[in-house]
């Protein structure tokens, strides 16, 4: 019989990886990403006038963003997958890493290789192989996603576009608000070259969570042949044909909005009006419950 699941569908079928933009190809363009310890040290420590602690990285942390790679459910399903289907298991784990371990999955892309999954695990047997798979749906994931292609088929099933740097300390990376020179070069210092953009209103587009919240899964048959293919999640598209895109986006519900002006850096910060949690209402809480009770064992 056919297996169905997200973890069933064929690498270059129908699912896309993400993209580099073209840009200058050196040496030192070769890193992508910075896992969030380098954000994490200045976007903390955030309170508003009530004594409401909003900080970015403390409410990411604990959020199924930051776990997504320990996810145990998401773990079993690629495992299962690939006994049901060993001779497809390198395009499974390929595939199933996209949204779960996005980074070590792009990292793998530029280096013309399949991403792995279980070669990571457990986490702490090598910290500094691992540390880019561990740290999930990260920072560096979703701000520097560009504008390229939101909302279009070929951004579904993790098809973002991540812009590439014109030089070893402009990568880009996507704020909804205007930074000034001196934060922006606080933070190229601190994290190693990535720069904040002016005001990218991209960022709070309901496209850019459709890329890896929309899932359209192969179907697998005997000898890893592609027999079919399904709609397995599509909160994105489900939305974009209700009333909601007249009244709220996937960020204004499950990133609540703080009801004043906050600073959304605890160096030099200036209160800005329209910061959001960074909590993820509804984002799976019997899964967050799971990782808690198992904390030890999932390495959370």
């Amino acid at each position: 019989m056919p297996k169905r699941g997200c973890l069933s569908f064929l690498a270059g079928l129908i699912i896309t990886a993400p993209t580099l933009m073209s840009g200058a190809q050196h040496p030192a363009l070769d890193r992508k990403f910075q896992t969030s310890d380098r954000c994490l040290a200045c976007h903390n420590g955030m309170v508003t006038s009530s004594g409401q602690d909003v900080s970015i990285g403390l409410d990411w942390r604990s959020g199924m963003m930051a776990n997504s790679s320990r996810d145990p459910y998401w773990q079993g399903s690629v495992r299962r997958e690939s006994i049901d289907h060993p001779e497809s298991r390198a395009d499974i784990e390929d595939v199933c890493s996209t949204c779960h371990m996005p980074m070590s999955h792009y990292e793998a892309k530029w280096q013309g290789r399949k991403a792995e999954v279980f070669s990571f695990l457990p986490f702490e047997a090598d910290p500094k192989k691992s540390a880019s798979a561990e740290d999930g749906v990260s920072c560096s994931v979703c701000h520097q996603i560009s504008r390229e292609k939101l909302g279009t088929r070929e951004s579904f099933n993790g098809g973002f576009v991540i812009e590439a740097p014109t030089s070893p300390r402009t990568h880009p990376e996507y704020g909804p608000f205007a930074i000034q020179a001196g934060q922006q070069r606080i933070m190229q210092t601190s994290t190693g070259g990535f720069h904040p953009t002016e005001a990218a209103e991209h960022i709070r587009d309901s496209a850019l969570c459709g890329t890896c919240h929309t899932l359209i899964t192969e179907t697998l048959g005997s000898g890893g042949k592609v027999v079919g293919s399904f709609p397995e999640q599509m909160p994105y598209l489900e939305w974009l044909h209700s009333d909601y895109p007249n009244k709220s986006t996937c960020q204004s519900c499950h990133m609540p909005e703080v009801h004043e002006a906050v600073p959304v850096t605890a160096v030099l910060g200036v209160p800005r009006t329209g910061v959001h949690l960074h909590v993820f209402v509804a984002a799976n809480f019997f899964m967050q419950g799971m990782l808690n009770r198992y904390r030890q064992d999932l390495d959370v």
